[in-house]
């Protein structure tokens, strides 16, 4: 049926190829997705339309479907694998109740075909734009500037600069250092490299985001060295044993995660120990979650109480920090699955194309998902949305050529209907 669709809207020799222009759309889609969210992470007052995102969320829908029934040649297992993540995203969707779900599957399949760096580089547009819109703000007073006094005598300072809290703003930062580096690639240079390790500086200082702070440090040692030991690493990444740890680093941080949340008890001295003075209480909380909500198949909605949006402290504050219990309590045993095989899986398509430093950063989002919550918030980790375009199709290199491999299938396909129609 959708073959003899294809075939019709080809015989009626329209100018305007959709195909070809999809990557405009989807990143004007994905804009306004990430814009709205990014907002609502903000201290603005914002008085959206009525139905607004209801609109933009059924127009996401459309054009995605119709993305992927003009698209050619999509296997079997392409669509066998679209199919299971559709089921398992609105699954934990209409149980959870969590309707940036719907958003976030939205963007997935809509980045089929689509070239993940035009990606990234439309984060880091909306991002660079609404960061600074945001700053002045807090400073103009236009969106209220957040400052925390904590620690025993009030001696940590931390400013949220019109986001709802530090650490928030800090891992704005942070994923826009990784898709910054992604972009850039073998390319980047040692002064860009020194303005990244600059800005970690003046985040923390700002923030005292301790986590995010050590997170942007390794980056920029670690893709320093990458590129000044450039021949080195490309042998490492060539080793099977360093290939193999590096698909496997996201399952094995959720297992170490999964495992240590699970056997924390507050009696045991070592585990109580690593709680407080390293992973600032994760296991706690992590433990008082699945106590009070347990494991399900596609999640359930968690009531969670944390320090932003306000300097007044919750007295019952409760907060799933690390991404791997979140996703696992919030979303489900089934989402948690298929986000962590997504995540493996998009790892092994940048190891087969040895892209070393796009490793290097998904590593490091594996290593801070143990800590941090923001991993499948789409408008924090763009990594989350190109999971389709990386593993199917890493992008064309211009519209030109888009619309020329388009147009010839398309006369290829007009031309085999109407040898049909005279024999």
């Amino acid at each position: 049926m959708i073959k003899d669709i294809k075939t019709k809207i080809s015989e009626l020799n329209i100018d305007f190829d959709y195909e070809a222009y999809w990557e405009i759309i989807y990143l004007i889609l994905l804009a306004f997705f990430v814009g709205m969210r990014f907002l609502l992470s903000t201290m603005f007052t914002i008085y959206w339309p009525k139905y607004f995102y209801r609109t933009l969320t059924v127009i996401g829908v459309v054009l995605v479907l119709l993305h992927l029934m003009m698209a050619k040649d999509i296997s079997k297992k392409e669509i066998a694998a679209m199919l299971v993540v559709t089921f398992v995203f609105m699954m934990s969707h209409y149980v959870s109740r969590y309707d940036f779900l719907v958003d976030l599957l939205i963007l997935i399949l809509g980045a089929y075909r689509v070239n993940f760096r035009n990606i990234l580089k439309t984060y880091i547009a909306v991002w660079s734009v609404l960061l600074v819109v945001t700053i002045i703000g807090a400073m103009t007073g236009l969106a209220e500037n957040l400052v925390y006094y904590q620690g025993e005598g009030g001696e940590r300072v931390r400013m949220a600069l019109g986001i709802c809290y530090p650490t928030d703003l800090a891992a704005y930062v942070v994923f826009l250092m990784f898709a910054y580096v992604c972009v850039r690639d073998e390319y980047i240079t040692y002064l860009e490299i020194g303005v990244m390790a600059i800005l970690a500086g003046a985040v923390y200082y700002i923030t005292d985001a301790r986590t995010d702070f050590i997170v942007m440090e390794m980056l920029v040692v670690v893709v320093l060295l990458a590129k000044k030991f450039k021949k080195q690493f490309e042998k490492l990444i060539n080793k099977k044993w360093v290939k193999g740890v590096c698909v496997f680093l996201p399952i094995v941080m959720c297992l170490i995660a999964w495992s240590m949340t699970i056997v924390f008890n507050a009696d045991n001295d070592v585990l109580t120990f690593i709680d407080r003075k390293v992973v600032s209480n994760r296991l706690w909380m992590g433990k008082q979650a699945l106590n009070d909500y347990g494991i399900s198949a596609f999640g359930k909605y968690v009531l969670e109480k944390g320090y932003g949006g306000s300097v007044e402290l919750p007295d019952d504050y409760f907060f799933i920090d690390s991404s791997f219990i979140s996703m696992g309590v919030k979303y489900g045993l089934f989402f948690l699955l298929v986000n962590i095989v997504m995540f493996s899986g998009e790892i092994y398509r940048f190891v087969v194309e040895k892209k070393i430093l796009i490793i290097i950063v998904m590593s490091m989002i594996a290593i801070q998902s143990f800590m941090e919550h923001h991993y499948i918030q789409y408008w924090y980790n763009p990594f989350t949305t190109i999971i389709s375009a990386s593993m199917s199709y890493a992008g064309r290199e211009s519209l030109h050529t888009k619309k020329e491999e388009v147009m010839d299938l398309n006369r290829n396909i007009r031309d085999n209907a109407l040898n049909k129609r005279k024999s």
